[in-house]
């Protein structure tokens, strides 16, 4: 996979989510989206290495006390 597949997977989301409005007002998607794609990011990572902190947190590029806080938040 590569980027453009990402961000193609990411644009056809936020196609459907604005459709799905069906002309209704919305703030704040970045957030949204910035907060869904982290989680699920972070949640991906940890099941891959059976939830190994260290592990995770290295393929991350984040520290554990980052990723320890960043998973309490998900309830991950």
């Amino acid at each position: 996979m590569n980027q453009r597949d990402l961000h193609d997977c990411i644009n056809d989301n936020l196609e459907k989510y604005f459709s799905d409005l069906n002309g209704e007002s919305v703030n704040g998607v970045l957030k949204m989206v910035s907060h869904q794609c982290e989680s699920a990011t972070i949640k991906f990572v940890l099941d891959k290495v059976n939830h190994n902190h260290s592990e995770a947190a290295r393929i991350l590029g984040i520290n554990r006390a980052t990723l320890k806080k960043k998973a309490s938040l998900y309830n991950l």
